[in-house]
């Protein structure tokens, strides 16, 4: 026995030295190959035994596969990032950049208190470390002695092991419940030296015993200084958190665009045609490379000269500026005072012989305008200006059937003049070639349109002080391909784009867009003539295309026009339809100079011709109602926007003629000269829409303004008593009077037979 008590007490001094002085957790794990399970108590001796029990259903592994480490790796997958969130401010009243970058929102956080077994701050010192080798290592093998002696022994034997196994083995691995809750290991070491004191028969064994406790309490003491400081330490710094990431909401959007605009090209794609294409387009960019080479060398020459130039400049143009409208007022003041008698006539004779004269009118001549520099240039057309009663705008020019052999018709002038300053034009513009007609933009008075002789058309800002156009055609394909005779604007278009219609000798009638920084040209019809050719090129006979020479607007719908060309033919055409006439018949036997519309009733207009006529229409009607002959070329016509009866005609020889419908359809109410006949030529005729002047352009470019007498505009007025009806009312239901006897009936009644009845 003393053997087995020496090897006892060996092991438990060396537990002793192994264990921590601090408590061990009832709940630890231990391994699967240390777990065992307790028999059943002996009923001779009354020990327990801790031999395993192996079931019989277990799997039995390998040592490889029992110290394999089987690893359990949690991946989380983060979803998508969201980017550019935004959320409503209310305060600052706007979107703000989302804070919350992260995507999930932390719910609890707590920190683990795992430690391992294998930290620093159990085996801090090398001894233990030693220590806890050895004791493993004999534990091992110690058990594998026992299995030896199981199979080999008999009963008796290997329960007598057994019992010695358990006192040494329990009381190091598996400390009880007393031990732990003590203090410390002291008592722990007291219980494992006194347990062999009991199993001992012999008196020997007790010094030995002593002596081992003596040394035990040595190293127990020693390894208690060491371990006493020591603070336990987390090696994983492992911390648990639970997160809920944020759900994402997805949603779906729709959106569907306009179809795009698709348009029918068709060509012929030969190879000379590519040729020539690509041949244009390198001559284009080496002219674009030495312009840009020119413009660079130029830019560089002046750029020292117009920096020193640059601030007297600045000075002389506001100098000359300040010099200029102040002459222009000592100008006026002068006129004014030079012809104060007619400036009073102007404005408040009338001329009182009229009431003795019957129906009969006089004109009544104020100023004579003429700009010296052009004094070769014919006056081409008339307009008055929208916003101010006392200004109009000419152009001059050459006019056609008047062409020089001799002098270039390539010079043309804009001129606006004012009843204010009579001696000289307020605004001159001179033209690369002559200027053939205009018109002003009714509700933009500084916008004038201007065509010319060449086919090319210009928009001039009169209010600006440079002389340049605003939009000018400049390309073969965009401007007309012979004279422009007359332009006309129109209502502007429902967002609001201004545009003008205009009429050329090549038959087209086009509408002109003013975009951005150009016009954008579109043909609205082209006017076919329903004539045979008399002569036909290698058999084959074309369509002759009509001269447009006029053209007028309903007053009521802008979307039907009149047409006038230079065979006599009027068409009655729609701005929808390109291909389509809605009226077309002969009116007259030469050219067209003018077609208007009667200023109270839009169903009457009137046209005149170099044949010598003036015809009264009525819509519909392809027979004129009346028909004036004057026995000279008629170069103008317009109707009175005082009374609707009345109209004026200007004849080449000079003559101003009137004719009022109400007191005679077939005689005029005045008919007076207002220049030699050998000298000038009467061109043109506008009514003032306010006062009762109009103004006559000529040759020589000169223009005479002349007032009308108080017969040559009659308004009817309402009666005082009775029903009420306007001026409108009125002067309508005279001009159908006057116009009833000239009326076709729409069906004739044929009179009875007296003795047909009487039988």
């Amino acid at each position: 026995m003393p053997p087995k008590l020496d090897q006892t007490a060996k092991k438990a001094t060396r537990l002793s030295l192994s264990q921590p002085s601090q408590k061990k957790p009832f709940n630890k794990e231990l391994s699967r190959r240390q777990v065992k399970i307790a028999k059943p108590v002996d009923d001779i001796n009354g020990i327990p035994s801790n031999e395993s029990i192996k079931p019989d259903d277990q799997l039995k592994l390998t040592e490889e596969e029992l110290d394999e480490a089987i690893s359990n790796v949690l991946q989380v997958t983060e979803p998508p990032e969201l980017t550019a969130r935004v959320s409503y401010s209310y305060r600052d009243g706007s979107f703000v950049p989302y804070k919350n970058i992260l995507p999930f929102i932390t719910l609890i956080d707590l920190k683990s208190t795992l430690i391992n077994k294998t930290t620093e701050c159990f085996t801090s010192d090398n001894d233990k470390e030693t220590d806890l080798e050895e004791v493993l290592q004999e534990e091992i093998d110690h058990d594998k002695g026992d299995i030896d002696i199981d199979t080999d022994e008999n009963v008796d034997g290997r329960v007598q092991e057994e019992v010695e196994e358990g006192e040494s083995e329990g009381e190091g691995d598996f400390p009880n419940e007393e031990g732990d809750q003590g203090e410390g290991g002291e008592e722990m070491d007291e219980e494992k030296t006194s347990k062999p004191k009991t199993t001992s028969d012999s008196d020997e064994e007790a010094p030995v015993v002593v002596q081992e406790d003596s040394t035990t309490n040595n190293i127990n003491s020693s390894a208690k200084k060491r371990n006493a400081p020591k603070k336990l330490m987390n090696q994983f710094n492992f911390f648990e958190r639970c997160a809920l990431t944020e759900e994402i909401i997805l949603r779906d959007k729709e959106v569907q665009t306009t179809p795009p605009t698709k348009n029918d090209f068709c060509t012929y794609a030969t190879q000379w045609i590519i040729y020539d294409a690509y041949n244009e387009d390198f001559l284009k960019q080496q002219e674009e490379k030495e312009k840009e080479k020119r413009d660079k060398i130029a830019v560089h020459a002046s750029k020292k000269s117009a920096s020193k130039k640059k601030k007297n400049d600045v000075t002389e143009d506001q100098t000359e500026k300040n010099m200029l409208i102040t002459a222009k007022f000592l100008e006026r003041i002068i006129n004014l005072n030079t012809m104060d008698a007619i400036a009073q006539d102007f404005r408040y004779y009338e001329d009182p012989s009229d009431q003795f004269r019957g129906r009969d009118g006089t004109i009544l001549p104020l100023w004579t305008m003429t700009y010296d520099r052009a004094d070769n240039l014919y006056v081409t057309d008339i307009s008055w200006s929208p916003d101010y009663f006392d200004m109009f705008a000419v152009t001059l020019g050459t006019s056609q059937g008047h062409l020089p052999l001799t002098d270039s018709p390539d010079v043309g002038y804009v001129c606006l003049w004012s009843l204010k300053n009579p001696s000289y034009p307020e605004y001159i513009n001179q033209t690369h070639c002559g200027a053939m007609c205009l018109d002003f933009h009714r509700n933009h008075g500084f916008l004038l349109a201007v065509g010319f002789h060449d086919g090319n058309l210009a928009v001039y800002n009169v209010s600006l002080p440079t002389k340049e156009a605003q939009y000018m055609t400049d390309a073969v394909n965009t401007k007309h391909m012979a004279c422009v005779r007359q332009v006309v604007w129109v209502k502007d278009l429902p967002d609001g784009e201004l545009n003008f219609y205009s009429i050329s000798e090549d038959g087209t009638v086009c509408n002109w867009l003013l975009m951005q920084s150009e016009m954008s040209k579109t043909i609205i019809v082209t006017l076919v003539l329903d004539i045979e050719p008399q002569i036909t090129l290698g058999g084959i006979s074309e369509t002759l295309i009509g001269r447009g020479t006029t053209i007028a607007f309903h007053p009521e719908n802008s979307g039907i026009y009149l047409v006038g060309t230079n065979e006599g033919y009027i068409f009655k055409c729609n701005t929808q339809w390109s291909s389509f006439f809605m009226q077309k018949f002969k009116a007259h036997e030469m050219s067209i100079y003018r077609i208007d519309y009667n200023k109270y009733d839009p169903n009457i207009y009137l046209s005149c011709s170099g044949d010598c006529t003036v015809k009264i229409w009525e819509d519909k009607s392809d027979i004129p109602l009346l028909i004036f002959d004057l026995l000279w070329s008629v170069s103008d016509a317009l109707w009175s926007p005082f009374s609707s009866t009345v109209f004026g005609v200007i004849t080449e020889d000079c003559d101003v003629v009137f004719y009022d419908l109400d007191a005679d359809k077939y005689k005029n109410i005045c008919c007076q000269p207002i220049l030699p006949e050998s000298q000038y030529q009467l061109t043109k005729l506008a009514f003032n829409w306010r006062m009762p002047v109009i103004i006559v352009g000529s040759s020589k470019s000169t223009v005479i303004a002349l007032k009308m007498s108080p017969n040559l505009r009659l308004i009817m007025k309402p009666p005082k008593k009775g029903k009420h009806y306007t001026t409108q009312m009125l002067e309508l239901e005279k001009l159908h009077k006057a116009l009833d006897s000239t009326r076709e009936p729409d069906t004739l009644v044929v009179p009875a037979d007296d003795d047909t009845t009487d039988s």
